[in-house]
């Protein structure tokens, strides 16, 4: 069996951790996630979706044959910036 919780607060966190680990030499396993959530935020969600939508026309438009997306200046430029 598993369980998955979500925690938002540290220090309700390690008080659950602590009482959990108790009962660790009865067989439970703790496996610990600790993720950066990207959508904490509204503007935070903003910046993502709104990153993800450019990321969409981008790709629209190379299929539409557009290559002036992956690159906009000359070749030398992205050498240079490369090194």
């Amino acid at each position: 069996m598993q369980l998955t919780i979500n925690i938002s607060n540290e220090q309700l966190f390690d008080k659950i951790l602590w009482f959990l680990n108790s009962f660790k030499n009865q067989g439970l396993e703790i496996v610990e996630s600790k993720h950066i959530d990207l959508f904490k935020s509204d503007s935070s969600q903003e910046k993502v979706l709104s990153s993800f939508r450019g990321g969409i026309k981008d790709i629209k438009k190379l299929k539409e044959g557009d290559s002036s997306v992956l690159y906009n200046g000359s070749l030398d430029d992205m050498m240079r910036e490369l090194k």
